[in-house]
């Protein structure tokens, strides 16, 4: 009866095409979608990192203001899986220095930092730049003590000191996130869409006076 019906004229033979193109579409896209599930089972069921900062120390007693503090929580199992697997990734650091004011608070530094880890999979090494210590690139072989280091900052020069004013109340804030611009280009597609093991820290503001 199917056969009779396309068979009916021009007319009903594109209709019936169309018919089973738009049937062929159908398969093909869910199948691609079910692959990729397939494939990518912790996208789905990942949920984003709670991660914090804790223990924020200020020292203004040298010719440059400096600032050590720690991020908690900031690896999961599929970040720490796509960094055995040789993906970069890169911890991006904000810190401000705001002077608050009666009528607003305007900022008076600003500085971005970036923590990269890379793993070498041929040495079975863990190389992490750190742009504040004095080695500036850091190599282990233990993925521990590398992710300590990606999760440590210490004795970071935030400004000169002769910028502040004495007997004048400031604020430190720090903010912590993965930096999607230095994935590659397939991992921030997955990114785009889900949380596949994204994490972005609350600001955190410590007041001192200088």
């Amino acid at each position: 009866m199917r056969l009779e019906s396309c068979a009916g004229g021009a007319a009903a033979r594109q209709v019936c095409g169309n018919d089973v193109k738009s049937w062929v579409n159908r398969k093909f896209f869910f199948l691609f979608f079910l692959a990729v599930l397939t494939a990518f089972p912790p996208i789905c069921v990942s949920a984003p990192n709670k991660a914090e900062i804790s223990n924020i120390e200020i020292d203004k007693k040298g010719k440059d203001l400096e600032a050590s503090f720690r991020l908690i929580d900031c690896f999961n199992s599929d970040m720490e899986e796509a960094i055995l697997d040789g993906v970069p990734t890169t911890f991006r650091i904000l810190v401000y220095v705001e002077k608050p004011s009666l009528l607003l608070t305007s900022k008076v530094a600003e500085f971005t930092l970036r923590h990269t880890i890379r793993y070498n999979r041929l040495n079975n090494e863990f190389q992490v730049d750190l742009p504040e210590h004095p080695q500036k690139i850091l190599v282990t072989r233990s993925f521990d003590e590398a992710k300590k280091w990606m999760s440590t900052v210490e004795h970071l020069s935030v400004m000169p000191t002769s910028r502040l004013d004495r007997n004048q109340e400031y604020y430190l804030r720090v903010k912590a996130e993965l930096s999607k611009v230095e994935l590659p280009l397939f991992f921030r597609y997955i990114l785009f869409w889900v949380s596949l093991w994204d994490f972005e820290t609350e600001w955190y503001t410590v007041e001192f006076l200088y």
